[in-house]
């Protein structure tokens, strides 16, 4: 599982560019529409999933295949049927945190139970990312949403943190040593 991992390093890090790059447009023009706002947000779940999953196939490792499905299926709705999604804009996004921000920390979790010493080292990493889209949810659920400039600034800046966190996860990954 491991040497899979390893050498498709790079989808972790096409996820940790694709939240980072969401994060900067939220965090740049925080002022659109609720419309593009969910949108970008459908764009952004559907992309991830995408990655996600393939992720979890090629390396059979259930978790990361949920989330990908669950993160899929958020920007699905999201893009199919906008106006459903802009009444439900904040629950998808506290659904979505909640259940990536679980798989990863049990990922984290897996991943360092599955080795035996110092074989891979940045796991700490997926841990923190898990942490951190878990506050977010909370953050999201029971903040105020009523003034979007600040729920994207908040929306931003997590996509920011979380990004930068997976980059620097795929970074680490790609220096793992292969077990075969």
């Amino acid at each position: 599982m491991f040497d899979q991992l390893i050498s498709r390093w790079w989808i972790v890090a096409a996820r940790g560019i694709l939240a980072v790059a969401f994060g900067v447009l939220a965090l740049v023009a925080p002022e659109r529409t609720l419309v593009v706002l969910v949108s970008l947000f459908g764009i952004f779940a559907l992309a991830d999933g995408f990655f996600t999953i393939g992720a979890g196939l090629a390396l059979n490792w259930l978790t990361l295949f949920l989330e990908g499905v669950v993160g899929g299926a958020i920007g699905l709705l999201t893009l199919l049927n906008p106006a459903a999604a802009q009444l439900w804009f904040v629950y998808l996004i506290v659904a979505w945190a909640t259940v990536t921000g679980v798989l990863e920390l049990s990922g984290a979790y897996n991943l360092r139970k599955s080795v035996n010493g110092p074989l891979v080292r940045g796991e700490w990493l997926l841990a923190v990312s898990g942490v951190l889209t878990l506050l977010f949810g909370g953050l999201i659920a029971t903040g105020p949403s009523a003034e979007v400039a600040r729920f994207m600034w908040t929306v931003g800046g997590y996509a920011v943190l979380s990004g930068s966190l997976l980059l620097a996860l795929a970074l680490n990954i790609r220096t793992w040593p292969r077990t075969v």
